[in-house]
C-alpha cells in the first residue's frame, strides 16, 4: 500500500505556491457574479444570481488556466484562450435578448453578463482591485440609471395590458386619452355568449401610472373590465 503511494506522483494535483491565490481569485469572482446576479434578479430579469456567479467564476477560471496552465509549455500568447471568452459569451446574450411587440427586451441583462465575464477575466489575471471596481460601477449604473430620472424619462416606456368592453365605439379613443398612449401593441376582440364584445388591448405609454391612479381610472370607467401594468420596455 504503502509502495503505491509512493509510486503515485502528488504533481498531477497541481499543489503550488499559486494554488491559495488561484481559489481566493474565483471566490472573489464568484461574490462580484453574484452581487451583479442579485440586482438583475431583484428585478425578475432573465439571467439571475446564479448565471452571473457562474459566468463570472468561468471567465476567471479560464484566465487562470490560460495564464498559468501552459507556463511549462514556454507559450506567451496565452490572451488567445482568454479572447474566446469575449466571443463566446456572446452566444449566451443572444439567448437572453427577444423581440416583442416591436420593442427589443434583455439588452440590458445581455451587457451585464458579457461585462461580467469581463470582470471575471480581470480577476483571474490578478487584476482584483479592478474588477472590484468594475463590479461597483455595474451595480451603480444598473440601479441608478434604472430610476426615472427626467433626461431618461423620454426613453422610457411603460407597458400596459387592458380587458374592455367594446360597446361604444369611441372606446379605444377614450383608452388613447385615459393611459396618453403611445402605440397600441396588441389589439384582440372577442365575442361573448351573452352578445357583449370585449377586447384585450396592450399599450405602450411614457406615463407611469400608479395603482391608486389606475383604481381611479378603472371606477371612473365602467367598460375598463381589469388593467395590468407588464415590463417596462
Amino acid at each position: 500500500m504503502s509502495s503505491s503511494l509512493s509510486a503515485f506522483n502528488f504533481a498531477i494535483l497541481d499543489c503550488n505556491s499559486d494554488l491559495l491565490n488561484w481559489i481566493i481569485r474565483i471566490l472573489i469572482a464568484c461574490a462580484c457574479g453574484f452581487a451583479i446576479g442579485f440586482e438583475r434578479k431583484s428585478r425578475s430579469k432573465e439571467a439571475g444570481i446564479r448565471t452571473h456567479s457562474i459566468v463570472c467564476m468561468a471567465s476567471c477560471i479560464i484566465m487562470i488556466v490560460s495564464k498559468y496552465g501552459f507556463s511549462d509549455t514556454g507559450a506567451v500568447d496565452y490572451e488567445r484562450i482568454a479572447a474566446q471568452v469575449v466571443s463566446g459569451i456572446g452566444f449566451l446574450g443572444a439567448g437572453i435578448i427577444f423581440y416583442k411587440h416591436d420593442f427589443l427586451h434583455g439588452l440590458t441583462t445581455a451587457a451585464g453578463v458579457w461585462a461580467t465575464a469581463g470582470i471575471g477575466l480581470a480577476i483571474g489575471g490578478g487584476m482584483i482591485f479592478v474588477g472590484l471596481i468594475a463590479t461597483a460601477v455595474l451595480i451603480l449604473l444598473q440601479v441608478v440609471l434604472h430610476r426615472p430620472w427626467k433626461f431618461l424619462k423620454g426613453n422610457m416606456m411603460h407597458m400596459i395590458r387592458l380587458s374592455v368592453k367594446l360597446d361604444d365605439d369611441d372606446v379605444v379613443d377614450k383608452i388613447n386619452e385615459l393611459f396618453e398612449v403611445k402605440k397600441i401593441l396588441q389589439f384582440r376582440v372577442k365575442n361573448e355568449d351573452n352578445d357583449v364584445t370585449t377586447g384585450t388591448i396592450e399599450l405602450a405609454t411614457e406615463r407611469d401610472f400608479s395603482p391608486n391612479e389606475i383604481l381611479e381610472i378603472t371606477k371612473a370607467n365602467k367598460f375598463i373590465n381589469t388593467v395590468e401594468k407588464l415590463d417596462e420596455l
